[in-house]
Formats: structure tokens, C-alpha cells, sequence
């Protein structure tokens, strides 16, 4: 956080998913905090996100030059892992999404440890393997880090995050779709609605992220898992009131059109006492604040948009 100790010898950090939601909100605040960046994208990444940001990192796009090439020129002092492909895009295009979520962080833990990183953040999810492809696919992952952690000098920090929602999210995700869908006056077919989820604002999770780097001293070598969320969850129905509530706007909503999933979670929230324990982090916004940061720059943001 900032004020904090710098407890980092070498500040170049690596980075991967910035272009992304998360990692167009905790890319601002790693440079904010003075740490040298390295953005890993591809050449047809869609930058929009971090515009205000690129003349002060250094990329390069993987599509056309090789990691090692990048570990070659750079002394690296750590990795912080956000990219993910849940398949959406591509169709489930099991090559594709086997590159993101197992190729891509196997190949940057393995030269890291060989350049002898002091760190490997990795962005996980609360969704079991029988829930997602991709969550099966970081699951295999975690399996891999493990076998580096117990055969190399590095501190391998995973990252568990419940359902996170803010600013600049794509519209397939739950909170925006619901939110643009409502403003647009549009059915919304959807589950019963029981399901119960841990909500947490993006700047929450960035802060969490924060707290790693500037406890990194106090962190053994080794695996170590952190579940980031609020602690508490609220069904998808009384969500959708909340939201109903800040529009000032009622949704038109076919509840029960959509049936439960095979192995649907009907309730998830995150266990943050070794989180708080660890790294003195807790979640400052509440469901209520963090929708209502969120509403008004989606309101903006198809203002703006219906303009042009």
C-alpha cells in the first residue's frame, strides 16, 4: 500500500492479463507504487483499458516473441499471473484455453524459478473443476506449482478469488449483463435465483494484492493460498433487488426460465482469517457501495457510447 516499507530488492515485475479487467485496475496501483512493469499481451490484445497507463509500462506481445527472450533481456523480480480464458470467446476451444490457463503460467513459473524469482502471484477462482472447464484447467495448474514450490527457491502466492465485480467488466459477466440489461429494458431469463455468492469490488482485491507484495517478507518459501472475498454472500436474488434499487428501475426478470446447473454451488464465500491473519487485509466495501461505484460508470460508459 502506499507509504509502505519497500520490502522488493528488485522491483521489475512481470505481469500477465493486464489488458483485463482486474489487471486494468491493480496495473494502475503497482505503478502508482513505483514498481517497474513488464506487460506480457499478444499483438491483437485490445488495450482500451490501460491507454493512461502504456507509456508507462514496458510490453511485449507473445504472439511474436518468446518468453525466454523477455527473461533473457529483463532482471525480473517477480510474476503476477491474472490472464485466463474461460472459453467464452472461443467456443470452449480446449488448444486455446490449455495455452492460457496451463501452457502460459507452467512456462513463466519454470523460467522464473530458473532466473530465481523471489515471487509467482496467481489468480485463482472459488468454482470447482466439476463447475468449469476453465477452473478445471487451473486447478491442473496448482497441481503443477506445487511441484515447482517443492523443488525451487520461490514464493508461490495463489490467490482465491470469490465472485469480483467494478468498473470496465465485460457484459457476459453476471453483474454487468445484469446492469446493462436493466438500464436497456430487457428480459433477463434467469435461474431461480437461491444461489448465494460473496460479492467483492475489484478495488478490494487489488488492495489484497498490495498486501502480498508488501508482506512478501513475512511469507515462507513455498505454497501458499489465499481466499479473497468479503466473508459473506447474498442469492442472486436479493442482488438483483439491490441493483433494482440504486437504477431506480425495476428488471424485467423470468425467474426459473434457466435450470439450475448439474453441480450448481448454491452458496460460496470465502474464509478470510489466514487472509487478515497474513496480510492485515479486510475488504472496505460493502455490496452496497461497490454496485453503486459500479452502476455509475456503466451508465456513463453506454452514455458515451449511444453518443457516437
Amino acid at each position: 500500500m502506499k507509504n509502505a516499507p519497500n520490502i522488493i530488492k528488485n522491483k521489475k515485475i512481470v505481469i500477465t492479463g493486464a489488458t483485463g479487467f482486474l489487471g486494468s485496475h491493480l496495473l494502475p496501483a503497482l505503478i502508482e507504487e513505483g514498481y517497474d512493469i513488464i506487460v506480457l499481451k499478444r499483438s491483437f490484445s485490445n488495450t482500451w483499458r490501460i491507454q493512461n497507463a502504456i507509456s508507462q509500462i514496458k510490453n511485449y506481445d507473445i504472439d511474436k516473441v518468446s518468453i525466454q527472450k523477455i527473461f533473457n533481456e529483463n532482471k525480473i523480480g517477480g510474476i503476477i499471473h491474472l490472464a485466463t480464458d474461460y472459453g467464452r470467446k472461443n467456443n470452449n476451444d480446449i488448444i486455446q484455453m490449455s495455452k492460457a490457463n496451463i501452457e502460459l503460467p507452467t512456462q513463466l513459473l519454470y523460467l522464473g524459478c530458473k532466473c530465481r524469482v523471489v515471487f509467482f502471484i496467481n489468480t485463482h477462482t472459488f468454482l470447482n473443476s466439476k463447475y468449469m472447464l476453465n477452473s478445471a484447467m487451473k486447478n491442473s495448474f496448482i497441481e503443477i506449482a506445487k511441484y515447482f514450490t517443492a523443488n525451487f527457491k520461490v514464493k508461490f502466492i495463489n490467490m482465491k478469488l470469490e465472485h469480483m465485480y467494478g468498473e470496465k467488466d465485460e457484459y457476459y459477466k453476471f453483474i454487468p449483463f445484469l446492469i446493462k440489461n436493466i438500464l436497456e429494458d430487457k428480459e433477463i431469463k434467469t435461474t431461480n435465483g437461491e444461489q448465494k455468492r460473496d460479492f467483492i469490488y475489484v478495488k478490494d482485491v487489488v488492495d489484497a494484492y498490495l498486501e502480498v507484495l508488501d508482506n512478501l517478507v513475512k511469507l515462507d518459501e513455498g505454497f501458499i493460498e489465499f481466499e479473497i472475498g468479503t466473508g459473506n454472500s447474498i442469492s442472486l436474488r436479493d442482488l438483483i433487488k439491490k441493483i433494482e434499487e440504486e437504477i431506480n428501475k425495476k428488471a424485467n426478470i423470468k425467474w426459473g426460465v434457466i435450470p439450475y446447473k448439474k453441480n450448481e454451488i448454491f452458496d460460496s464465500k470465502a474464509d478470510i482469517k489466514k487472509t487478515k491473519q497474513y496480510l492485515g487485509w479486510s475488504p472496505k466495501y460493502d455490496i452496497s457501495d461497490g454496485l453503486k461505484k459500479t452502476i455509475d460508470w456503466y451508465k456513463k460508459f453506454m452514455e458515451g457510447k449511444s453518443q457516437k
